[in-house]
């Protein structure tokens, strides 16, 4: 089994250690499986190399690098495309999103035998706080969300094989969504409306990793823990770690069109715990973030 990650951070990284580790503990397997991973640093590859994984150089906005990086790559069986926008580095989000993905499939050696795009629940737009599944239609209200939607379409143009993740809100390790700015009372930048969707790094790792078991092909799956607070209560929760007291929120409070809190939905994950056979280890922010603090 070889497997390439590309964009190795939030999931990308703690994936590349959990199937080197399932490598590494199989004498069997150590022989023939390998964990490639793509960085545009090469510090980050050196890192990558010794903690066991085939680093590769190149950045997906450079065509010309990325084709001769992946000349010599054999066949992968898994490839997970999990590019993050590295806001300090690019300005448009299209050209990585989008244009990165086509850059990779173009350059590219072989036949796609499986390639997992992680995306996002962003590709929905408002649904007034109704569920929404994978049959929901997607209006994305921002920039990101339209960018992951055009980069779904790429792949499902390029290939039969490949799966959509698309994921709720990503927290657990250091990220715990607005904890600097509850800590720091900067209530002005947050509203109480709408729902939060929400999934542990420690089960959308798992997600990735048992789709790239399963292998379901040309599937849309949802991916959150099924469980999204109110904004209002999440944020009091964490108000409360902090010993903060109430949060002094205005009597009459409106919604900036712009903001995420505009878009109020409830991500479900039915199919998704159907179709994996997965059982959450995180199965609510409360229980995601006890560890935490």
């Amino acid at each position: 089994m070889n497997r390439l990650i590309v964009g190795c951070g939030f999931l990308g990284w703690p994936l590349a250690l959990k199937w080197v580790s399932q490598t590494d503990s199989s004498s069997e397997s150590a022989t023939t499986s390998q964990t490639f991973a793509m960085t545009r640093s090469q510090s980050r590859a050196d890192e990558f190399a010794a903690s066991g994984l085939k680093p590769i150089v190149a950045d997906i906005t450079n065509a010309v690098g990325l084709k001769q990086a992946l000349a010599d790559l054999p066949a992968m069986d898994t490839i997970v495309f999990a590019v993050g926008m590295d806001r300090s580095r690019y300005n448009d989000i299209y050209d990585v999103y989008v244009e990165g993905l086509r850059r990779f499939i173009d350059s590219y050696p072989h036949k796609i035998k499986h390639l997992i795009y992680v995306s996002s629940t962003g590709v929905y737009g408002d649904f007034g706080g109704d569920w929404v599944d994978e049959d929901s239609p997607t209006l994305p209200a921002r920039e990101g969300g339209k960018a992951c939607l055009a980069a779904e379409a790429l792949l499902a143009q390029s290939t039969d094989h490949w799966t959509v993740l698309r994921m709720a809100g990503l927290y657990g390790g250091t990220r715990v969504p607005t904890k600097t700015l509850i800590e720091n009372r900067d209530w002005a930048k947050l509203s109480p409306h709408g729902y939060l969707n929400l999934i542990h790094q420690t089960d959308a790792v798992a997600v990735i990793a048992k789709t790239a078991d399963v292998r379901p092909m040309q599937e849309i799956i949802l991916c959150s823990d099924g469980n999204p607070p109110v904004r209002k209560d999440y944020y009091q929760h964490i108000a409360d770690q902090f010993k903060i007291g109430p949060i002094p929120w205005p009597d009459q409070t409106t919604v900036d069109p712009n903001s995420r809190s505009a878009n109020s939905k409830r991500i479900g994950n039915e199919k998704m715990l159907r179709l994996l056979d997965l059982k959450l280890e995180y199965p609510d922010y409360k229980s995601g973030l006890a560890e935490l603090f």
